[in-house]
């Protein structure tokens, strides 16, 4: 039986269909996030290859399905969201929903001509068809544009839905298979029932971007398997899960955590799961944890510890040697401010700033290093340099090493914040000797540096009447009879308060 349906629309349409999707493989991840909110357990993509006479894109999953009476009211309800129809978890899994705009059915048509959902649920098949063209030459008045819509009989066990796009635009390059894992592995690669397969491979730790590691683990037996990957920068998701059965078991975990020497934000990039399925037995009943206790669990870990921090020394050793060729034209360029006797050392202790600053930006590292050249420069501390070069047996490790106990990066900091200082006093007392100068004006001033009273001070209240200040601090109403007083300056000294 065919038959035809309409789009029904939203008044936010026209803000929504003006958004766009950064490349064609978030366009397909968004028709995954539907399936995921489908309570599917298993995705299937076919991608093409460019040589492909008849290219297609297919996405396939075994979610709910739709009805007919839900595709017509629900789907083609354009920018009303699963998310304001039926709450923010998924009725079945109970899974966090994805979706949250209801225009997701549109990325498909930034990359294909047609796309046709086939979607099955209690024993009914239905088939929808939308063609970009046929909604161009409508317009975009969605609600006046025929969609030809069919259903048919199928098995009641079947439910899921297919997408498939058809006339791919020539305009983009086809999705590729690894990009479009990279995407998904970051949202989905954590989830227990949750499967995805691009051309008959299984996205999982591996397609994390960056260097992967894939280590095999014996314990008296037992096999585990340690796949895991250092990525190029942090991510949201880091940490190493363990897998029993398929089923992740509770949160991922820094097995790297306790080790001081290894920055914080390189631990931050290892993504990675254990899997052992001889701890099926000592997994809580809630899979929520490996048993404390677990025996075989902690030789996992101690082992893991190892491969991981192997792997990561030479991570960090090999960013160190880019670190430093990227920033060597920076270095050399300062050292010539130097005196030719400093700059050795200057140059050793640049290079332990690079390992002190790891993972910041290159406008705070370009900064650190211009401070700290800027501060041997000018002398503010030389002297001490100075007097660990008069001792006997130095050489420069040694000077550097011995630098570095007096905090050679926070003292340079300290030295620029002390001239700073001084320079705001010189401007603080040119402005409290010009006869012009009002009041708010060093009222101002002074707000912002309470360090000028002492550092143990800080303003609670400035120019503001004793009722406004009760208020304010203590949330009570003033009840004395010097309400509108107005000190210059309420400021809190540890517990007391004061006026000046």
């Amino acid at each position: 039986m065919s038959k035809n349906a309409f789009f029904k629309v939203d008044t936010k349409l026209a803000k929504l269909l003006g958004e766009t999707y950064r490349s064609t493989e978030e366009a397909v991840k968004e028709l995954i996030d539907n399936a995921y909110d489908a309570d599917s357990e298993n995705v299937t993509i076919t991608l093409p290859t460019e040589l492909e006479a008849s290219p297609v894109i297919s996405i396939t999953d075994d979610g709910t399905g739709m009805k007919e009476n839900e595709l017509r009211s629900e789907y083609l309800n354009v920018a009303n969201s699963r998310r304001s129809r039926k709450g923010d978890r998924t009725q079945g899994k109970n899974r966090k929903v994805k979706g949250r705009k209801g225009i997701g059915k549109f990325s498909g048509l930034m990359v294909a001509e047609t796309m046709k959902v086939e979607t099955s649920a209690n024993g009914i098949t239905t088939i929808l068809t939308i063609n970009r063209n046929e909604l161009a030459k409508g317009d975009y008045d969605l609600e006046k544009v025929p969609l030809p819509i069919e259903t048919r009989e199928s098995n009641p066990n079947e439910h899921g839905t297919t997408i498939t796009l058809e006339g791919l635009n020539d305009n983009y390059h086809y999705p590729n298979p690894t990009r479009l894992k990279q995407l998904l592995i970051i949202d989905y690669g954590r989830e227990k029932d949750f499967t995805i397969k691009i051309n008959d491979e299984v996205v999982g730790v591996l397609d994390v971007q960056g260097q992967s590691y894939n280590e095999e683990i014996e314990i008296d037996g037992v096999k585990a398997l340690l796949k895991y990957t250092v990525a190029d920068k942090p991510i949201k998701q880091a940490g190493i899960s363990i897998r029993v059965n398929n089923k992740i078991i509770g949160k991922p975990k820094n097995y790297l955590s306790e080790d001081e020497l290894i920055p914080k934000k390189l631990q931050n990039r290892i993504y990675g799961e254990i899997i052992c399925d001889e701890l099926e037995n000592d997994i809580t009943a809630d899979f929520g944890a490996v048993i404390e206790n677990s025996k075989l669990n902690k030789v996992l870990t101690e082992k893991t510890v190892s491969h991981v921090k192997k792997s990561v020394d030479a991570v960090f050793a090999t960013d160190m040697k880019m670190a430093r060729a990227r920033y060597q034209r920076k270095i050399n360029k300062e050292l010539e401010k130097l005196e030719e006797f400093k700059q050795p050392f200057a140059r050793k202790a640049l290079y332990k700033t690079l390992e002190k600053f790891y993972g910041e930006s290159e406008e705070r590292i370009n900064t650190v290093i211009s401070v700290m050249v800027s501060a041997m420069e000018k002398d503010h501390y030389w002297g001490i340099i100075q007097s660990i070069e008069d001792t006997p047996n130095h050489d420069v490790e040694k000077l550097a090493d011995a630098l570095g106990q007096f905090g050679l990066i926070e003292m340079s900091i300290i030295s620029s914040q002390a001239l700073n200082r001084l320079r705001y006093l010189d401007e603080l007392s040119i402005i409290i000797d010009n006869p012009k100068t009002k009041e708010g004006t060093i009222h101002k001033a002074l707000e912002n540096n309470t360090w000028v009273l002492g550092e143990d001070y800080s303003v609670l209240i400035s120019d503001q009447n004793l009722k406004a200040a009760v208020s304010k601090i203590h949330n009570k109403k003033y009840k004395g009879d010097k309400a509108k007083n107005r000190p210059d300056l309420l400021r809190g000294e540890n517990q007391l308060t004061s006026l000046s």
